[in-house]
């Protein structure tokens, strides 16, 4: 088993449960915590169960204080998107969309599907007009479509050439009476 190259001095352990106290993000704090554990000595197996993070998790995280300091083990997402709607805006949203149809909100020159059930592209124009908000990805439409209760559903494929249900009845109905 390979010996462990990476130790912190007793300032810098110091340092470390300072910054673990003052943040206010808990994937930082978890990622301070165990550097500082990891550190100090603090077996890996140990610190995988009580932190509930893997050794590789645990390497990259020495790897980038290494290279950055304090600043390489701040999360790379800010949850810009989470926080975009507040508590109260998600209510109303969920309310309007029960409420109305997309043709009933959305002219129908800017929609691009004309079907009566609410798509990604038209929750996002609705949004972006009743709250002035754009989210970043067709992603955080998604979930907001679901937070609301819709469920995402496959388009049916329709044959052009197939004929309608009436069609085929008429004809049958046709086939019986000669």
């Amino acid at each position: 088993m390979a010996k462990r190259q990476f130790t912190l001095t007793e300032k810098e352990a110091n340092q470390l449960r300072h910054a673990e106290m003052h943040s206010d993000d808990r994937r930082e704090r978890q990622r301070l915590q165990a550097l500082r554990l990891y550190g100090t000595g603090m077996a890996t197996a140990d610190i995988e169960n009580a932190l509930t993070c893997t050794q590789r998790s645990i390497q990259r995280w020495v790897k980038c204080y290494q290279e950055q300091g304090l600043a390489g083990l701040k999360p790379g997402w800010d949850g810009q998107n989470a926080a975009k709607l507040s508590r109260h805006q998600r209510a109303d949203l969920k309310q309007r969309l029960h409420q109305y149809s997309p043709e009933q909100v959305i002219a129908p020159q800017y929609r691009i599907s004309q079907g009566q059930f609410w798509t990604v592209s038209d929750l996002r124009i609705v949004v972006k007009q009743w709250y002035a908000i754009d989210y970043k990805t067709t992603d955080s439409y998604r979930n907001l479509l679901h937070a609301c209760g819709f469920s995402y559903q496959h388009t049916e494929k329709v044959y052009r050439s197939r004929a309608t249900a009436q069609v085929v009845a008429d004809f049958e109905a046709e086939l019986e009476k000669k």
